[in-house]
């Protein structure tokens, strides 16, 4: 296997005027004069992204011309940014944990101010994380801070934004492959010990079935009082994850007096890398979950997406002009990248575009401004409101059979009185992954419903575009 270096994330490299200065984990300096330094930033400027030894020696030579005999000269170099740790092998500097969905959850402690680098360290490493802060968490960070970071609100209420919008907490809770609670102050781990849901912290803890991490951060003496230790106890017993702290200055007293404690939150940085182990290590256990949202997102990732198109079916766009002829309240369920969600915004309805893969909607994001775009699972939808027009395509029939009345108990209590189901799916009999459905069983599953519409239709393959047999169908209440 060939060898490729790239610029490592430690703060390594100094300009000290015309020289370069290399700071080694051994706090010893290294200095670099002249043309070695001049070499020195043409090499690590190279490495901003993973390249091979002959790579960098090529790149100098397009710039210096020839090296000759002096190419050695390059590979020295790259020994000695190695041995510094300003370069690193990616190969091993990758995550090497598998990509989660990752609750921040963020009290009333110093180490708040952290929470930003904690949230890049954890996005480096390939997760998709939100934030929930408490109240008193929000004095030690900014939210304008965390939203430049995650490029899209952080929650600090247990009540939606818009009617529409689902519950946060639980919403939160569903979609978590992890939940990390940091720092953890006494009196959220008070809160969480003893499942008081009175701030959206602690409610997303106690509502989640994701292993629940807890990092505490507190003075010392806070820390070995007996109810927190008993609070502490009482995760412990509930399988709550706790991370013991680290040493560190009791920053609540004068500069010049604060003395090394006991108890406070690691670094960030290796709070990322300790998750990434975990994860890794497959020790983090929650409680039964029906499903995560991390297969979908990974599918999403990928540079193609067989049953995804850019345009809405005919089919189901005739199918809006038929029953909902003049502007509405439309929900897309399952939206995938919304070609059926930019269709009807651009009908002129009113649209809300639901999945349960942020990934996707992120891509769907990027598409259109016109449509409200919100992470929900349909089978257990947090979504509040109703509306006039449902439409699912593609979304039931990769649901197994016992998920199926969950999707049935979200569709009747979000459609409004007259209004309108349209679903298409594969139909039954097709030989794949997917759960068939027909008119006869989709019907059973909506009672108080009228099919008042079928038709044979077809949809994108699952691995190509070869289409598979589906069903067009359309239900009123």
């Amino acid at each position: 296997m060939t060898l490729r270096w790239v610029r490592s994330q430690r703060a390594a490299v100094v300009d000290l005027g015309d020289d370069v200065a290399l700071v080694g984990r051994d706090r010893i300096v290294r200095r670099l004069e002249g043309d070695s330094a001049a070499l020195a930033r043409v090499v690590i400027a190279f490495l901003s992204r993973p390249r091979t030894t002959d790579e960098v020696i090529a790149h100098v030579e397009a710039l210096a011309g020839p090296l000759g005999d002096r190419r050695a000269v390059i590979e020295q170099l790259l020994a000695h940014l190695a041995e510094t740790g300003a370069i690193a092998n990616p190969s091993v500097t990758a995550p090497r944990g598998r990509a989660a969905n990752i609750v921040v959850a963020v009290s009333g402690a110093i180490a708040a101010s952290h929470v930003p680098a904690l949230i890049a360290a954890l996005q480096r490493a390939g997760h998709t994380v939100e934030v929930a802060l408490t109240p008193t968490a929000a004095r030690f960070v900014a939210c304008d801070a965390l939203t430049a970071i995650l490029q899209r609100e952080v929650h600090t209420s247990l009540w939606p934004r818009a009617p529409h919008a689902p519950v946060p907490h639980i919403a939160l809770a569903r979609w978590a492959d992890l939940v990390i609670v940091y720092p953890a102050s006494a009196t959220t781990i008070g809160r969480i010990a003893n499942g008081d849901c009175s701030e959206l912290v602690s409610a997303i803890a106690t509502a989640t079935r994701a292993p629940v991490v807890i990092v505490p951060s507190m003075n010392e003496t806070m820390l070995e009082a007996p109810s927190v230790q008993r609070n502490l106890e009482l995760l412990r017993a509930d399988g709550r994850v706790i991370v013991h702290g680290v040493p560190s200055q009791e920053v609540a007293e004068a500069p010049t007096v604060r003395h090394t404690i006991a108890g406070a939150a690691p670094a960030p940085s290796e709070i990322a890398a300790m998750l990434d182990a975990l994860l890794e290590a497959n020790v983090l256990v929650g409680r039964d979950r029906e499903g995560s949202a991390s297969a979908w997102d990974a599918a999403y990732r990928r540079p193609l997406v067989p049953w995804a198109s850019d345009t809405c079916d005919p089919d189901l766009a005739a199918a809006l002009a038929t029953h909902a002829p003049s502007p509405c309240r439309v929900l897309d369920v399952g939206c995938g990248l919304g070609q059926v969600a930019r269709h009807a915004a651009g009908s002129g309805h009113r649209v809300v575009a639901s999945d349960i893969s942020e990934v996707a909607l992120s891509l769907a994001r990027s598409l259109s401004d016109q449509v409200v775009w919100l992470r929900d699972d349909i089978c257990a939808s947090a979504l509040a409101g109703s509306f006039d027009v449902i439409v699912d395509r593609a979304s039931l029939h990769s649901l197994p059979v016992a998920r199926a009345r969950a999707w049935a108990t979200s569709m009747r209590r979000l459609v409004a009185k007259d209004g309108v189901v349209i679903v298409k799916c594969h139909r039954d009999g097709v030989p794949g992954v997917t759960t068939g459905w027909t008119s006869e069983a989709l019907a059973a599953l909506l009672p108080g419903f009228t099919l008042v519409s079928e038709q044979a239709a077809e949809l994108p393959g699952l691995t190509d575009g070869t289409p598979i047999p589906a069903l067009l169908l359309v239900f009123r209440t």
